[in-house]
């Protein structure tokens, strides 16, 4: 009943109501999990040495939807997380910020995701996407403020960006594996 292809990218094979059923409940889990750890983030102090920057705690979601249960699921995670989020904080901007640079960091994470692992470990991609989600995050703050002296600001948090990929790839490695799934979503 169960095959290493259907797992990958689909979890676990239901007739399609019971499938609608199963990706609506853990996408629901993933929002509340990117939520949860979004605003755990925001009550800690800054760990990290340049204003703005932050672990990226709430991607770790994203990630785990990703190889559980594909692209498309992923994408829907972060977008709903990032609005819900949005308005929870009552910032435009930050909502902006927030979807623009979420939406194009999974849809990087998705086509390398794509590419499997003998071309991209799960902590690469999750890399891929910590420098997407700084660079266009940037990007949208320049073109909202009109300020182009932003830009500088770039090759720091490109650095940032490195350590803390890292991080939230070997924690959603580590949960991935938790869960019975390999890095890249077949079964252990």
């Amino acid at each position: 009943m169960w095959s290493t292809s259907d797992l990958r990218t689909t979890g676990p094979v239901f007739p399609p109501a019971d499938r609608r059923a199963y990706l609506v409940s853990r996408i629901g889990l993933l929002v509340a999990l990117g939520l949860v750890l979004q605003i755990i983030e925001g009550t800690i102090p800054p760990v990290l040495p340049l204003p703005g920057a932050k672990l990226g705690l709430a991607n770790l979601a994203t990630v785990i939807a990703l190889v559980t249960l594909g692209p498309w699921e992923a994408l829907v995670v972060t977008v709903l997380r990032c609005l819900l989020g949005g308005l929870l904080r009552g910032s435009f901007i930050g909502l902006t910020l927030s979807l623009t640079a979420g939406t194009a960091a999974t849809l990087v994470m998705a086509a390398l995701f794509r590419l499997g692992p003998r071309t991209l470990s799960l902590t690469g991609v999750s890399i891929a996407g910590a420098v997407t989600h700084n660079a266009v995050q940037l990007a949208v703050a320049m073109w909202l403020v009109g300020f182009p002296g932003l830009k500088y600001y770039l090759p720091y948090l490109l650095l940032i960006a490195l350590p803390t990929g890292f991080f939230i790839g070997l924690a959603a490695r580590r949960l991935v594996l938790s869960l019975g799934r390999d890095d890249y979503g077949g079964v252990v």
